[in-house]
């Protein structure tokens, strides 16, 4: 059995507010803890997030915004009548580009 507390709540907190953009000022605010603290300790960006970055340097980042997609992936499941999975399939994939 795996027991979680305090640290551990705190650690991923501190990591999803890192991969959502949160800005470090506010972070450190929130945790009441120093830069160096934060940087070593509590936030650690995750795959998405490293990917998403090298996407943009390399010029190949998405050129739909999330809420274009998201409408895009609505319009999608209220108009399709394709089996379930495929549509699930199909929205995976729009959300992703």
């Amino acid at each position: 059995m795996t027991v979680y507390g305090f640290h551990s709540l705190r650690h991923s907190f501190a990591s999803h507010c890192a991969e959502a953009g949160v800005p470090k000022a506010v972070l450190l605010s929130i945790l009441g803890t120093d830069s160096d603290i934060a940087d070593k300790y509590y936030t650690h960006i995750g795959d998405e997030a490293q990917e998403k970055a090298i996407a943009a340097v390399a010029g190949t980042a998405p050129t739909a915004t999330d809420r274009q997609r998201i409408e895009k992936a609505l319009a999608l499941i209220e108009s399709s009548s394709a089996p379930a999975e495929e549509v699930l399939k199909q929205v995976s994939d729009i959300l992703k580009s």
